[in-house]
């Protein structure tokens, strides 16, 4: 397993709108299995594999949640607007890295709760649109580096620490590494594949819609890091994903009925070669899955996920097992693809 791989995206900063040096990574990765592959007018990066039987797309996305400027004080403070779902709870004295004219780490202020007016105000997150970025330097310094548009990601790198990584970014660097990871563990291609590196997931699955209405796959499935909530005070039965359990097989999430027939053909896969899974029904979070559906006249679709605590922060948990397991999984699928049943 190249882990190193999976070390650099998630170090290289992407977030929505700034996706391009996560997809040269991609690029590079598929480079000697492509028949054909081009960036579309969206920003996709996507790969054309080629093979014999149905025509399949496996989704991934290169964006990460994290900031763009939307004000810089003449004091040198920056403000930031979200791109993506972020916990406000999660963003108050973090170390972020904005990316100006150069690399510039700072970190996230807010007036101090013991100057706060009341205790109501004390116990409450700092919502993001309050905080700002001190980076520490002389606000002309700051003015002529950072400008509005400048992204912000935060200042995390992924650490092994053995059976699991923690770092950010597993939404959806992961993805991009199991389907790079498993077309070189199957033994064979029994599909015409193409493969979407996409873009702008967290800003609404705004670039999976747009390849599927290019390439017009017969099946699709979005490779996930998905939310894992096997925590202390969770009871059993409103846990999602559970972590060490392998890969999490989506029946349902907030927007998307996946396609049963697809699902439990992967499931029975999964059992006939050992492959731990879990099956969740779910009515919360999505997809690219959910964008694809419903293009170019309709894909059936099914989502394979690795289960990450802590997602959507600036560092997330993900054990190698689960990982390993959506690997297997999807290389074992791509062997039989040819003989996925028709949709019930």
């Amino acid at each position: 397993m190249n882990w190193k791989l999976l070390e650099e995206l998630c170090n290289t900063p992407g977030v929505s709108g700034h996706e391009r040096a996560v997809a040269e990574i991609f690029k590079r990765e598929t480079a000697s299995i492509a028949k054909e592959a081009w960036f579309d007018n969206v920003g996709n990066f996507i790969v054309h594999v080629g093979g014999e039987g149905p025509k399949i797309a496996l989704d991934a996305h290169t964006d990460e949640v994290g900031f763009i400027v939307n004000y810089v004080d003449d004091e040198g403070f920056i403000r930031v607007t979200p791109l993506g779902g972020i916990d406000p709870r999660v963003f108050y004295a973090q170390r972020v890295i904005v990316h100006g004219t150069e690399d510039l780490k700072g970190v996230v202020g807010a007036v101090p709760p013991h100057l706060l007016d009341s205790s109501a105000d004390r116990d409450k997150a700092v919502p993001i649109e309050n905080a700002f970025i001190d980076l520490g330097l002389p606000s002309d310094v700051v003015n002529k580096k950072v400008k509005i548009g400048d992204i912000v990601t935060f200042d995390s790198k992924l650490e092994d620490l053995g059976e699991a990584f923690i770092g950010k970014a597993f939404d959806d660097r992961l993805g991009l590494f199991v389907i790079i990871e498993a077309i070189k563990k199957a033994k064979k291609i029994a599909c015409d594949l193409y493969l979407v590196a996409a873009v702008q997931e967290e800003r609404g699955l705004r670039g999976a819609g747009c390849a599927a209405f290019t390439i017009k796959p017969d099946i699709a499935i979005a490779l996930e890091g998905t939310v894992a909530n096997d925590l202390p005070g969770v009871p059993q039965h409103k846990r999602l994903a559970t972590q060490d359990k392998g890969a999490e097989l989506r029946i349902t999430d907030r927007a998307l009925i996946a396609d049963r027939a697809l699902v439990d053909y992967l499931a029975q896969i999964a059992e006939d070669n050992g492959i731990a899974c879990q099956l969740v029904v779910k009515n919360a979070g999505t997809t690219n899955a959910t964008s694809i559906e419903t293009s170019a006249g309709g894909v059936r679709v099914a989502a394979i996920s690795a289960p990450v605590r802590y997602i959507h922060s600036p560092i997330g948990l993900v054990k190698k097992h689960d990982i390993e397991c959506q690997i297997n999984l999807l290389a074992k699928y791509l062997e039989t693809a040819d003989k996925t049943p028709p949709r019930r």
